[in-house]
């Protein structure tokens, strides 16, 4: 499974409106046309992760005919009101929102998983520090078995690093994400000085507020 996020602002009292037109969209078979398997969108204050996970192969005669179909322009024209570029000076393009994945790493299969579950959590980074960030991760995966953890991965943009964590089933998340915080606001800040816990707060999760999975 290939992850895409893109990083945007947002008004936070507009999470009904953003849902209703991404459900909208998400009823057509413009997400099968272009690989889509689940879409996700978390809000922290006013930052939006929009989380895309996309089968391992695509068409590309169907991804090209997706990118002149109306709908897609219409979907980015009706949420201007509610979401905008994360640093609109330096915006020219949708590809300036998107994050780039510096760190993955996958636990062994599961059977009988149940409903995935998936967790965000935000933190202030200096992109200087994605090499010793990439260290400390793997030395923690490497021997941690954190309960139903089925994938971890790190994103960076701008001035954030986002920690993105698949669960095995709904009820672990909780138990994974507070061990995992317990390293990266624990040993991973107290190691690297250069990242600040300030802003976000050191209780970074951000918030799920949709969701759409492939049937």
């Amino acid at each position: 499974m290939r992850s895409m996020v893109t990083v945007s602002r947002m008004d936070p009292h507009s999470i009904s409106e953003i849902s209703r037109l991404f459900a909208e969209f998400d009823s057509t078979e413009i997400p099968g046309l272009i690989g889509l398997r689940r879409r996700q969108l978390f809000v922290h204050h006013d930052i939006q992760i929009h989380l895309y996970d996309f089968v391992e192969k695509s068409d590309p005669a169907a991804l090209e005919k997706v990118k002149s179909d109306p709908r897609m322009a219409r979907l980015s024209v009706d949420l201007q009101p509610y979401v905008a570029p994360y640093e609109p000076k330096t915006w020219s393009s949708p590809a300036d929102s998107a994050a780039s994945c510096f760190y993955g790493w996958e636990g062994e299969p599961l059977e009988n998983t149940g409903t995935e579950e998936t967790t965000v959590t935000l933190a202030r980074m200096h992109p200087d520090m994605m090499p010793d960030l990439e260290k400390a991760f793997q030395e923690f995966d490497a021997t941690a078995r954190l309960i139903g953890v089925r994938r971890r991965q790190l994103f960076s943009f701008k001035d954030l690093c986002l920690h993105i964590q698949d669960h095995a089933v709904a009820d672990d998340a909780d138990v994974a994400q507070k061990t995992a915080s317990d390293l990266w606001f624990g040993k991973v800040l107290r190691s690297l000085p250069q990242l600040s816990s300030e802003e976000p707060a050191t209780d970074g999760r951000a918030h799920r507020f949709y969701r759409w999975e492939a049937s």
